[in-house]
């Protein structure tokens, strides 16, 4: 077959871009014709001319109607190892193609002893197969949209894979090897399969229970998940081929490449090692496979990397539900290059460390910043790239992002590789920045690294322990381990190995030892005896790198610090999303460091001490710190002491800040900034004006010339306002935040019929209300099912509940709540008589012990900080509203038994005319726009009301002044104008809110209200 010659790729467009941009009027009307499902010979005709015009094939190696003789029949088109079958409708004929297409890929697999795929088409509709085990299996399918021409073009490409040469851009990259690529999906099924071999090796399994420790530490819960470990193992492979390829090194030996000997040979280490994931190689299976990862990733022309490209990769295989468990919420290449610009003004000079590197962004726009310098400065080019690896580094908790992380650090030096006379380290590590379980994890500042046991979960877990004196010292920290490497392969005593530690310790500071090297020589001995017994056992083929990176951070924050800048986008973690040891950690350190805000617990951000810590560790004095941070940390009060700039180790001068707001799409999922400042003697607060940056992006990872000329700098710009905590109107204090009624499986209920006879009035048969929206694990978590006393069966209103001026969705709730607000367990229950509700707790309790994170009991959930039993005995009246949204609804409330979930804030008042007054208020536009400003903003605006309103100066309810008992009077005929609107209890309560707010506006009574609560206002703020 001849070969097909080969045309650049098209360049990739944003998927919002016309398909005009990038193709030609001919190609165009291939696109449409081919989408109108124009019949079998014209699919096969336009495919055929799609070939030549946009792959440049040659028609001589397209083979049409190709007879099959041992099935006695024809293939519609033969491309390469590509199998086209056209039919007229898809939809219609698909049994026909799914009945046909193994023979046609197994005949062709017999003759030419090589994979293929096959392609079943009607011209729109696209869908592609292979042969696994005999069977046909389904890889991707799409639909062509001509005006997504180009991505349809690349999707194609992706599967025809006739392309020897690929640009390393991110469509290519997410085509080729994303999550939709036929590479993924292939390389995917065979790593299961290789696992099944080799997991029972003692070695292999090791690898997967630190893989899944490390995760524990990186998303605060166990993450022990079969996708997640094949798709990470993938990562790795395809990241450690790209360093390869990125080298020019025509190694093709994968556990040389996997281990980093074949880098290491080249003189170059820290780039690629043996890690999690080498498991792989483990078979000559997984070397085949491994073999074709690197064929397929050599197509991609690497050197002409401009950005982070793997982070694409990265964010397109890991689920954003896993990523948002760290916060992980990577830096668009625009960004990252103007912070660091920002922040390292002599780039030859400054040692540069971001210590939350996750894919390496910021790394690699400080490493391409040195080399621009470098070669200004006429730095011999033949040093570039090893100097470049002495003054900038990263950390990261993440063992995937590190990984990547290095690669794309050797990327970044892609331009400096080609004349280097020298080797280099990589010098990104995996590690914990925050030292956040230095008391869990050091004991006598000693580094202690916890064994799993042999079965996951059984036996007592061994430590290795590494004192700090050696961790301080990679150097000598690096000869330590070798030293109890090469002992324990010849078997040499524990007295032995502190003879060679003692020795190369003399060796390395060129004098006698101290007693306290002498004291963690003796230590590192008895770490040596765990080490070798684990060799012994077979696991033992991890501990160097694990060792050897963990250490890091500790050296980097010798000695008063390694870093003159810091930069990065640490995690955004509020505290409510914490696992409950980092919550107490968090606690410990954060009022260490005098940020933490104690009336406002679950809204205190890791990032906040991520960075007050990190700087603390690693920043010289007088250093330069930049940092990628939520909006909020301008504006939201649990930053307050942030922004300060006093921490109790030192002090930081904040000297200028930038902010993104919402307008500033595709970027984070909510509003950020970033914050430049100077480790200092005198603190000094955030600045009062700002850069703001406004303005749509045509993609997330837009270059910075591309973002330039789509986004609007303003300099000078008054910094956002901060949210109010005190001040304000006299109502701040006197709401009050609902009940946390969660898991809801064990709170909301739904009545059961019990059969002719009829339900228990005393005490009805209810079983737990499901939701689609129940998150893990709760979802999993079977439904309970009781008879429960009728006093205890309570209305139950949460956030949906409420529309403007009147209820909508009222639930029913098993409310363990006795009338003067005794919170009762399974076992007070019992003791009172109500076996129903203690059966109903009992239930509810076992299933929270084992499942819950084990902060507080059942009750204590239900009753946390006060929230249940302050809406007892109920008061009358009270006025609900509702804590988010986007548009506010508030009600008042004259159901005396109904209880409040936290979704809702209440407010008892003594008087309808009061509740009628407060409600005007607060569903008035006028009032929403004049606290806007103050609120959380989202990606779509503002959001959340919580007690915002409150910093408006809205005055106590006065019957005597004319203003308030007009707006009462107001409120009172809008509730009537409310209750006139026919709602549909299928429909969503969002509609039903607009429609209710409609039907106001209709009435006019909405803009009487508007123009009351503006005179209120401006009275208020004249007083």
């Amino acid at each position: 077959m001849k070969e097909m010659r080969i045309k650049p790729l098209l360049q990739p467009h944003s998927s919002g871009t016309s398909a005009r941009m990038g193709l030609t009027d001919a190609t165009l009307d291939l696109l449409q014709n081919l989408a109108r499902k124009p019949g079998h010979d014209e699919v096969k005709a336009y495919f055929s001319q799609l070939l030549v015009e946009e792959f440049d094939s040659d028609r001589a190696s397209l083979r049409f109607e190709k007879r099959q003789p041992e099935i006695c029949g024809r293939l519609d088109a033969l491309i390469g190892r590509t199998v086209l079958e056209a039919k007229r409708d898809l939809d219609r004929e698909l049994p026909d193609v799914q009945r046909r297409m193994p023979d046609y890929l197994a005949d062709c697999e017999r003759e030419h002893g090589e994979p293929f795929v096959g392609i079943a088409s009607d011209g729109r509709r696209w869908i592609v197969y292979e042969l696994a085990g005999g069977e046909l299996v389904q890889l991707k399918e799409t639909t062509l949209d001509p005006e997504r021409g180009e991505a349809f073009l690349a999707w194609l490409d992706g599967v025809l894979a006739l392309k020897g040469s690929l640009p390393p851009d991110a469509l290519t990259i997410r085509t080729e090897l994303g999550p939709d690529s036929i590479a993924f999906k292939r390389v995917d099924r065979e790593l299961r399969a290789l696992w099944e071999d080799v997991s029972t090796q003692p070695a292999e399994a090791l690898k997967r229970q630190l893989w899944a420790d490390m995760l524990k530490l990186v998303y605060g819960r166990e993450v022990d998940d079969p996708t997640l470990w094949f798709r990470h193992s993938y990562l790795v492979i395809v990241t450690k081929c790209i360093a390869l390829a990125v080298m020019d090194l025509r190694e093709d030996d994968p556990k040389r490449m996997l281990s980093g000997e074949a880098f290491a040979s080249a003189g170059i280490t820290g780039a690629v090692e043996s890690d999690f994931f080498d498991w792989m190689a483990a078979t000559p299976r997984g070397e085949d496979l491994v073999r074709k990862i690197m064929a397929h990733v050599r197509r991609f022309r690497l050197r002409e990397v401009e950005s982070d490209v793997l982070k694409i990769l990265y964010e397109s295989l890991i689920d954003a539900t896993e990523r948002h468990g760290l916060g992980e919420y990577y830096t668009p290449d625009w960004l990252a290059a103007k912070v660091v610009r920002n922040a390292v003004d002599r780039p030859l000079e400054q040692r540069v460390l971001d210590p939350a590197c996750g894919s390496g962004t910021f790394l690699f726009h400080a490493v391409r910043c040195f080399l621009r310098e470098a070669e200004d400065a006429g730095l011999d080019p033949r040093n570039r790239a090893a100097e470049a690896c002495k003054y900038i580094a990263g950390v990261d908790i993440h063992p995937v992002a590190v990984i990547i992380a290095r690669v794309t650090f050797l990327l970044a030096l892609a331009p400096a590789l080609g004349k280097r006379a020298g080797g280099f380290s990589i010098p990104v590590y995996l590690g914990d920045s925050m030292q956040l379980s230095i008391k869990q994890d050091m004991i006598e500042k000693e580094l202690v690294i916890q064994v799993p046991p042999p079965k996951a979960g059984e036996g007592k877990r061994e430590q290795l322990g590494f004192p700090e004196t050696f961790c301080r010292d990679p150097g000598l920290f690096d000869k330590a381990i070798e030293a109890m490497r090469a002992g324990s392969l010849a078997r040499r005593s524990r007295e032995q190995v502190e003879a060679q530690i003692e020795r190369e310790t003399r060796q390395h500071y060129q004098r006698e030892t101290n007693a306290e090297e002498d004291q963690s020589i003796s230590d590192l001995g008895a770490t040596y005896e765990t080490f070798h017994k684990l060799r012994l056992e077979g696991r033992d083929t991890i501990w160097s790198y694990v060792a050897r990176n963990l250490s890091r951070p500790l050296a980097l924050a010798s000695g008063g610090g390694w870093a003159n800048v810091l930069v990065g986008n640490p995690p955004w973690v509020a505290y409510r999303h914490m696992s409950t040891d980092l919550q107490k950690r968090f606690k410990e350190l954060a009022k260490g460091e005098r940020i933490y805000v104690g009336d406002i617990p679950s809204h205190n951000d890791l990032c906040a001490l991520f960075v007050a810590r990190s700087s603390h560790l690693y920043l010289r004095p007088s250093g330069t710190l930049a940092f990628v941070l939520p909006l909020a940390a301008l504006t939201r009060a649990q930053f307050a002491k942030f922004r300060t700039g006093q921490f109790a180790s030192y002090n930081v001068a904040w000297n200028e800040a930038w902010t993104m707001d919402d307008s500033v799409v595709p970027l984070f999922p909510v509003p950020s900034c970033v914050l430049f400042g100077r480790k200092r003697a005198i603190a000094k607060a955030t600045p009062s004006k700002v850069k703001a940056f406004s303005g749509a992006l045509p993609m997330r990872d837009a270059s910075e010339k591309l973002a330039d000329s789509s986004l609007t700098e303003r300099d000078g710009v008054p910094a956002p306002e901060t949210a109010q905590r005190s001040g304000g109107s006299p109502y701040r204090n006197a709401f009050r935040q609902g009940a946390i009624l969660i898991p809801r499986a064990f709170v909301l209920v739904e009545r059961k019929a019990s059969g002719r006879l009829g339900s228990n009035p005393e005490a009805p048969l209810v079983v737990s209300r499901r939701s689609p929206l129940e998150k893990a694990p709760w979802k999993d978590v079977p439904s309970l099912e009781s008879n429960v006393e009728k006093e205890f069966i309570r209305p139950v209103l949460l956030g949906e509940s409420i529309l403007p001026y009147r209820l909508f969705a009222i639930f029913e709730g098993a409310i363990p709540t006795t009338a003067k607000g005794e919170i009762l367990s399974s076992a007070s229950a019992g003791d009172q008589g109500y076996s129903h509700l203690a059966s109903w707790l009992a239930s509810a309790e076992q299933a929270w012990a084992q499942n819950g994170k084990g902060k507080r009991n059942f009750s204590e959930q239900l009753d946390y900080i006060g929230q249940l039993s302050a809406q007892f005995p109920p008061a009358p009246l009270r006025v609900i509203y509702a804590k988010a949204g986007t548009q506010p609804a508030a009600f008042l409330l004259k159901d005396a038994k109904a209880v409040i979930d936290h979704m809702l804030y209440w407010m008892p008042v003594s008087t309808a005319a009061e509740g009628n007054y407060l409600c005007a208020i607060i569903n008035s536009e006028r009032t929403r726009s004049s606290a806007e400003h103050f609120q959380a903003r989202g990606q779509f605006g503002a959001r959340h009301f919580d007690k915002v309103i409150w910093n408006l100066p809205i005055p106590r309810f006065n019957p005597k002044e004319r203003l308030h008992s007009a707006l009462a009077a107001a409120g009172a005929r809008a509730e009537q104008a409310a209750a006139t609107v026919e709602l549909v209890e299928s429909e969503k309560f969002q509609r039903a809110r607009r429609r209710v707010r409609e039907a106001l506006i209709a009435d006019g009574v909405a803009g009487e209200i508007d123009e009351l609560v503006e005179k209120l206002l401006d009275t208020a703020a004249g007083d």
